[in-house]
This record gives C-alpha cells, structure tokens and sequence, in this order.
C-alpha cells in the first residue's frame, strides 16, 4: 500500500483530525468527531468517526486524538487507523499549538480550528511550518460552553451525557463555518447544546493565509521510532535525560517561583510524582521537559511562593 499524500487518494474524501487533552477533553474530541459524521450522514454520505487509542486517552492531560472521515463517496481506506493526510484539524485546548506536531500531514489548503481567545497572530507564532494551512479560525469556545470531563462513552461504552453537550458544540460549528462541510441545521440536529454550537458558528474568527507548501520531512527509521516510544507514558527521573520521553507538552500552566517568598523548604520536591524539581541554593528549579503542570506543586507549597501561569504566556 501507498504511503503520505498518496494515502488517501479518494476525491470525495475529507478527513478531520481533533486533537484534545487525555481524560479532561477527550470526551469533546470525540464528541467533535461523531457530531461532524452523524450530521454527513444525515446528508447521504459516508462517514466514520473513531479514538485513536495509541494516544492514552486514559492520562491526563496527554495529547489525544479523534479522527472523522467523510466522503461523497464510499469509503476505500476504512480500515487506515489514523488520518495521516488531514484537511481538518481541530484543537480543543490552545497550548497543543505548542511543542505537538498538530499540523503534520496537513493537505494543501487545509483548515486548523482552534479554541481560544488569543489573537490568530499569537497562535501562528507557535505553530512552526504552516506552509500548507490556508484558513485559521479562532474561536472561545470555552467561553461558551464548558469541557465534559468523563469517561462515558469510551472504548465503545455507552454515552450516557449526550453528543455535543460540552465545547464540542461551539467548536463543530466553528467547523462548519470555515469549511461547510455539513449544513448548520443538520448538525444542530445531532448535538445537545444547538444555541452554543450556533454561537460558536457566528462568533468564530476565520483568517484566510497564503499557502506556500510545507517544507518536507526527514524520514525516520523504524528503529529510532522504536527507541523513542515510551513504555505506558511513564517518564524516568529526569537526571537520566531521554528525548523520546519529554512530557512537556502535555502542560497547559507552567509553575512559577517567586523567590523572594521561597523558603527552601523543599515540600514541593518531596511532592512531585515526576521528579521534575531540583533543589539548588537558590530554590527549588523546574525541569519543564518533563513537567506536565499537575499543579500539585503550587497546591503543597506552604509560603504561596509557586503560582501556575498559562503555557503560551511563554514562548520558549
């Protein structure tokens, strides 16, 4: 079988890729993805919509995906587990814009949807190649709606809180906006919260780019892919640097010392579950490699001395 952009040579053919924070959004991912298909289908056309399971939904905060594909015509590369060549893409929280590959793969004249309330110059800022991205579209769809935070519906359980109830409804309508890949009333007949996904359609950003191709990738050996894979997402100390282990995308807030109000006490060191604090003779040093911004740093500090700031108000 064909490999990259001969993959999915099937012109009716779109495919949709949401990426979303592991437990705390996957279930709006996957919402994105199964409201976008039921109202296609409702259309006539062929659709399938899917988790990818390789991305342990099951951790927080761990980057995730969800796939749709849709198509005026049926389907040949059903059983592909991934869309490796997207014309869609979707972020449901804004910091995956940063150090995740989310543009990768993306088509010629592709769409990238993101939920934020920072300006679309700001997030181009860290997204690296978008030589292939023609149409950005920003849209706070937090404030909104709300993240459905459940397990409910996954790995082919029962959905017991609906489809679309949560920041998955402005977002899809977001969607709908920018490409007109499924009509407005169709989706408003499949999600459970119609007033915000018609919110999200009228008050989403859409700001049209100059694509100029994508600069192409050094492949990578199947070997050196193997190396790199964690084993279950755990992370070994960071004494023992590993690149292909670095957890630092999955943080939405980076902790922050303020110094003059550390007293060197050491608490936050004792507590971290991923041993990503030092101690030094200035105070305590973050490792933000490793740092997923559990917070639970700034939660046992007993002097106030660690405050947890927003990732991309950094731009390292």
């Amino acid at each position: 079988m064909s490999t990259g952009s001969n993959l999915f040579a099937e012109p009716g053919l779109q495919q949709i890729t949401v990426w979303a924070r592991g437990v705390v959004m996957n279930k709006d991912a996957r919402d994105i993805v199964v409201a976008l298909a039921e109202a296609a289908a409702r259309e006539g056309k062929y659709v399938q919509a899917w988790e990818n399971y390789v991305d342990l939904p099951d951790r927080v905060y761990v980057p995730v995906r969800a796939y749709a594909r849709i198509s005026t015509d049926p389907i040949e590369s059903k059983y592909i587990y991934e869309n490796e060549t997207p014309d869609i893409i979707i972020l449901v929280e804004e910091t995956l814009v940063k150090g995740v590959p989310v543009l990768r793969g993306l088509r010629k004249g592709g769409v990238l949807v993101v939920n934020t309330r920072r300006s679309p110059e700001e997030i181009l800022s860290f997204l690296g190649d978008t030589g292939n991205l023609e149409t950005l579209v920003t849209v706070d769809a937090s404030s909104l709606s709300t993240a459905v935070t459940t397990l409910s519906g996954a790995e082919g359980a029962t959905d017991a809180t609906g489809i679309g109830a949560g920041i998955a409804a402005p977002l899809a309508g977001a969607v709908v906006k920018a490409t007109g890949i499924v009509s407005l009333e169709n989706l408003a007949a499949v999600v459970k919260n119609p007033e915000a996904m018609r919110r999200g359609y009228e008050l989403a950003r859409v700001t049209r780019l100059e694509t100029k191709g994508a600069a192409q990738e050094v492949a990578v050996s199947a070997g050196e892919l193997l190396k790199q894979l964690p084993f279950a997402g755990t992370v070994p100390s960071p004494v023992s640097e590993n690149e292909g282990m670095v957890t630092g995308n999955w943080r939405m807030q980076r902790p922050v010392l303020d110094q003059e109000a550390c007293t060197s006490c050491d608490t936050c060191w004792i507590y971290c579950p991923d041993s990503c604090i030092t101690r030094t003779d200035e105070g305590p040093t973050f490792n933000l490699k490793y740092c997923k911004g559990c917070g639970i740093c700034e939660e046992v500090c007993p002097s106030g001395a660690i405050s947890l700031v927003p990732e991309l108000n950094f731009k390292d």
